[in-house]
């Protein structure tokens, strides 16, 4: 019932050590680092040289004694917050790097591990906190999850993807959950008698999310490797490795279309079902409920627990399909454990020593960021409340209150826009203070985030929340809002309607909930389906037009914040390293063919290792000429365009790259010899290229398509300015450039090549997609030495204005 510690954790861990000593040493690039340490699961929070390490638990799964454990690991190393997540793991936050070898041996020695907890890799994989529990699931898929990690956490394929694969498995047929929006979704399925899955893929939130598509109707539970390995090798060989922004799974549906996508998956588990071994079920499994020594201390006594304790049971106890056996959802604010709360880790620690005696199996973090105990006996239910109470402030509060979903947010996190723990805090204030009949809405889903990204949920809530940057004259703090997720057997994601300033949204939703509890329907997803969707649309006209600063200053303020809210410092200007990661992975096929060639005897096999070689090279640097390839010929083409004809090249090698291009069955192994000195000026190239994308030693130029896109707004006279049939009604001085449409990292690339052939104090205007391409290129360019003069939202885009350093 628990996951197996891959064989290689203890080489990856000094590994990490040898990597993290060389990085303070400044032996290696922070890039290089990062890219070890993510996979690792370890992150840098949003201060500079401040660490995350996030613990995998399948299924929220941890023992009382690991639990206690990794409390103590965490306080003996400087961590102060443990987090849990919403995807059932729990983070150490707060960490020094000196400090995180120490953590990982440590944890290695409870049995726990934080390999794949980050990075283009098999994330940590989710279970329904009530299988094994409820009366209506087919059956529990506890083990299943535990066998798949096992099985894949230890295969040195499941490290290279070219973006997260995450998986999730549901054991209620009527109740799919998150199997419908992971990458792979498992979801408990019996037919004549035989178990299985039904099985969806390419699901996912963040940009364009999709619910997943149906890969297949019913599989037997044997054929659930075959499956896995499948999807996992079709992504990494069909993923789109240059441009992260359009990397997970679904974006192959999203190219090739669903008949022909699912088609392809289809052949790759054919073929996989030939090597990979069967799921065998355990024959003999662990006895979750074991026998126990216990001697209940009584009920409850005071008159004050006479009626508190009846309501706790009502709100946070859910009898299992075990008799005399109910499960706890134990509620932990936002996720945080603070281990500077002394009551609250003495409480904690308390109530995990008393239901260890209970067993192993009885502790699961939840996706709404709790902790649900199971397997607890019903004549202990008054004992953990009283410890429980302890603790835990306002331990009877409708249930809604303790299930609001927020991720970390700007807080810590290097991508976060709003505050979205705060935001969260306060809709809780909001709802508590209003005499709402909050017992009725147990079952709302209000799920935040503090960006696009999807790590709070909001595509998968009744109404959520997405941080975005609003303006008027100046920008203030927002949220996209999206309505009515279905999880059934229809299962449909949240559809976004509009923006809301944060501020009012606590009122926005304590309006909308009211509204809700006075129509008489049935359920609040229903609802938002029917005339409740028009009620939100009416409200978030209603806040549409916000107060000036100078009559309301708090709404440029995020909530908690003691400073206005800026656009400076946020994002996480990734876009360097897109770039550079996209570089990486040609020179590592560059480099693999190579050593694969000195044990390469067979021509067909060293002219196939050769011509890998070839295209690679030619590939490899046309990212910082802003070049975009479509198809293998553009490649070659676009090669010779932009490195032999603009002399970053010699002209010499223009024959052999034109033979790639256009001859088939060509003998490249009488020109290893020139293809290797091709494939060694290109290194040569990138490891003297400098921050603005220029070579040592050769002018900057620009690709003809470029400069032709190029306008010059000072020659274009003053007064009105046309671009693409559109006026923008202003005079500028300067370099211009149309951006839009252009994805990270090729949107900064190509601004880099504007600024390198400008002289310094020259001013380019550039527009900007919303989303990620706002969040990441100003920081970029500001992290290059730039100045960003201006920047604002002008309808569907945004306008920046940069001075060259």
């Amino acid at each position: 019932m628990y996951y197996k510690l891959p064989e290689t954790l203890g080489d990856d861990i000094l590994r990490f050590a040898s990597l993290a000593n060389d990085y303070k040493q400044k032996q290696v690039a922070a890039v290089q680092f990062k890219a070890f340490r993510v996979p690792m699961g370890i992150y840098e929070q949003r201060q500079d040289e401040v660490y995350m390490s996030r613990v995998r638990t399948t299924g929220g799964v941890i023992r009382p004694k690991q639990l206690a454990g990794l409390m103590e690991i965490a306080g003996r190393y400087g961590s102060d917050l443990l987090h849990i997540t919403t995807r059932q793991e729990i983070q150490l936050q707060n960490l020094q790097l000196d400090r995180i070898e120490a953590v990982m041996h440590d944890l290695k020695k409870i049995g726990l591990s934080t390999k794949g907890g980050g990075g283009n890799t098999v994330r940590n994989i989710l279970v329904s906190e009530y299988s094994g529990l409820s009366a209506d699931e087919q059956f529990d898929t506890t083990p299943h999850a535990m066998a798949l990690t096992s099985k894949l956490i230890a295969e040195a394929d499941s490290y290279l993807l070219p973006r997260k694969m995450k998986i999730a498995f549901s054991s209620d047929d009527r109740q799919i959950g998150y199997a419908a929006i992971n990458d792979l979704g498992f979801v408990a399925k019996t037919k004549d008698g035989e178990r299985g899955f039904q099985v969806y893929a390419g699901g996912g939130g963040g940009s364009k999310p999709s619910v997943g598509w149906l890969l297949f109707d019913f599989i037997p539970e044997g054929d659930l490797y075959a499956v896995a390995e499948a999807l996992k090798k079709f992504f990494s060989e069909h993923g789109n490795r240059k441009n992260k922004n359009k990397a997970r799974l679904r974006f192959v549906f999203y190219k090739s279309g669903e008949e022909a996508t699912l088609r392809l998956i289809r052949e790759y588990f054919r073929e996989a079902k030939k090597e990979t071994p069967l799921f065998v079920p355990p024959q003999e499994t662990e006895n979750e409920r074991p026998g126990y020594s216990y001697e209940p201390a009584g009920g409850v006594s005071s008159a004050e627990d006479e009626e508190a304790y009846p309501l706790w049971k009502k709100r946070y106890v859910t009898g299992q399909r075990q008799e005399g056996y109910s499960s706890i959802l134990v509620p932990v604010l936002l996720g945080n454990i603070s281990l500077n709360d002394r009551n609250g880790i003495e409480g904690l620690r308390k109530l995990l020593t008393f239901i260890d005696r209970f067993g192993e199996h009885t502790i699961r973090f939840t996706t709404s960021q709790n902790i649900r105990l199971r397997n607890i006996p019903d004549i202990a239910l008054p004992e953990i409340y009283q410890i429980l109470k302890a603790f835990i402030p306002d331990l009877s509060a409708p249930a809604v209150i303790n299930n609001i979903i927020s991720c970390t947010g700007a807080d810590t996190c290097r991508l976060g826009i709003g505050l979205s723990k705060e935001l969260a805090a306060a809709v809780r204030r909001e709802l508590l203070r209003n005499g709402l009949e909050l017992d009725r809405l147990s079952d709302a889903r209000i799920h935040i985030s503090g960006c696009p990204n999807s790590c709070g949920q909001q595509h998968w809530a009744d109404i959520g929340f997405s941080g975005k940057i609003l303006r008027n004259d100046r920008v203030y703090p927002g949220y996209q809002v999206h309505l009515a997720a279905h999880r059934d057997v229809s299962p449909a994601l949240a559809e976004p309607v509009g923006n809301i300033s944060a501020r009012d949204i606590p009122r926005f939703v304590r309006r909308l909930l009211d509204a809700f509890l006075r129509s008489g329907a049935r359920s609040l997803a229903a609802y938002l389906d029917a005339e409740g969707r028009n009620v939100a649309l009416t409200l978030i006209d209603e806040y549409k037009e916000i107060p000036s600063f100078a009559e309301d200053k708090n709404y440029y303020f995020d909530w908690g914040a003691e400073s206005l809210f800026s656009v400076v410092g946020r994002g996480a200007a990734e876009c360097s390293a897109g770039l550079f990661d996209m570089i990486e992975v040609d020179l590592g096929i560059i480099n693999t063919n190579k050593a694969a060639l000195k044990d390469a005897s067979d021509i067909a096999a060293r002219n196939r290792l050769l011509y890998h070689i070839l295209f690679s090279s030619s590939r490899m640097l046309l990212v910082t000429r802003g070049a975009e390839p479509k198809t293998t010929e553009d490649v070659f083409n676009l090669f010779i365009k932009n490195f032999i004809e603009y002399g970053f090249v010699e002209e010499h090698f223009r024959e052999i790259v034109s033979i790639a291009r256009d001859a088939e069955g060509y003998d490249f192994v009488s020109r290893e010899d020139e293809i290797y000195a091709l494939a060694d000026r290109v290194a040569e190239l990138y490891n003297g290229m400098d921050d603005s994308l220029q070579f040592k030693n050769i002018p900057a130029k620009q690709p003809a398509d470029t400069e032709e896109k190029s306008v010059n707004v000072q020659e274009a006279g003053h007064g009105a300015q046309e671009v693409d049939g559109k006026e923008t009604n202003e005079t500028f001085d300067g370099k211009f450039k149309d951006l839009r449409g252009v994805a990270c990292p090729m949107n900064f690339v190509q601004t880099k090549i504007q600024l390198a052939a400008m002289q310094s104090g020259e001013k380019l205007k550039i527009w900007l997609d919303d989303g990620q391409p706002i969040n990441n290129v100003p920081g970029s360019v500001r992290n290059e030495g730039h100045e960003i003069l201006e920047q604002k939202q002008n309808g569907d885009y945004w306008i920046v204005v940069i001075k060259k350093k």
